[in-house]
């Protein structure tokens, strides 16, 4: 990784870009093991926290309109919502469905509702936030088409920000892909041309985080392929370095970080998913 990459601040003219893929497959029903809950709700939870975490970090001042410091994107594969059926969506509904990638004051005034929700990190106490994503689970993983679906998005938004801190895309699923190849085109190749977009600050920044519905060893930003059990290794393929900024988060919130890191964490736990999502999420606020 060049040390001249990945070192441009977010700022309203040049925000940065973040784009979460939601898997809906049917087995995020599952019970997520201690949780209560399945799958599909506990992710659904962590990502609306983050994103609520994103608008809290875009408001410097009380009673300010959240700041355009980033723009965003959740599509879900598997089931869809808005046309029945299985695919890849904008996970978005109310005001901002069908839309793809929204700028964070957009996506801060229109919610899909406010309601009290559990904490994230299970302590038996509720707050009331506002939600952006609802729990949707159903037929199988097309993880090739939503990569092709976001790569499309990513292409054109880095065209119109060349300067900005590179896009960041993070994969949220909890099972093996099941239409590779699509197009043509195998889940690597796929993930290859999705990061050979890039902005003057480096290449599209793809993270993994693999879900499991029992406990199990959560293995968080490997070096390495070795040990994991399927499908660790093929999601260590083909997920990115950690870049500086990323490394410093993890570091800083307590995790280990080898030279050579990647962006995957692997059996995470509810309140993992959350903590995975703030580290991959944080990029520079000033430059490095």
């Amino acid at each position: 990784m060049s040390e001249g990459t990945y070192r441009r601040p977010v700022s309203r003219s040049d925000p940065g870009c973040i784009v979460v893929l939601l898997d809906r497959s049917d087995s995020m029903k599952a019970p997520w093991s201690g949780t209560g809950s399945s799958l599909a709700v506990g992710a659904a939870l962590a990502l609306n926290n983050i994103l609520l975490d994103l608008c809290i970090t875009a408001t410097t001042e009380v009673n300010e309109q959240v700041r355009h410091y980033f723009d965003i994107g959740v599509f879900g594969y598997g089931a869809k919502v808005i046309d029945p059926g299985e695919g890849v969506e904008s996970a978005f509904g109310g005001a901002l469905a069908g839309r793809g990638i929204v700028a964070l004051p957009d996506l801060a005034n229109h919610p899909l509702a406010v309601r009290d929700e559990p904490s994230v990190d299970q302590m038996a106490v509720s707050v009331k936030m506002p939600i952006w994503v609802e729990p949707v689970h159903g037929w199988s993983t097309p993880m090739c088409q939503a990569i092709e679906v976001a790569g499309d998005h990513v292409y054109k938004w880095a065209a119109n920000h060349p300067n900005s801190f590179p896009p960041i895309v993070i994969n949220i699923t909890d099972g093996m892909v099941t239409d590779s190849p699509h197009g043509g085109a195998s889940l690597q190749q796929w993930v290859e041309r999705l990061t050979s977009v890039r902005t003057s600050d480096g290449p599209t920044l793809f993270f993994n985080v693999f879900l499991s519905p029992v406990r199990a060893q959560e293995i968080l930003f490997p070096a390495t392929p070795s040990g994991l059990p399927e499908p660790g290794p093929t999601l260590f393929g083909m997920s990115s370095e950690l870049p500086r900024p990323m490394v410093e988060n993890a570091r800083a919130d307590g995790i280990e970080v080898r030279p050579g890191a990647r962006g995957l964490a692997f059996n995470v736990g509810r309140s993992t998913l959350l903590r995975v999502l703030q580290i991959g999420t944080r990029v520079p606020d000033r430059p490095f």
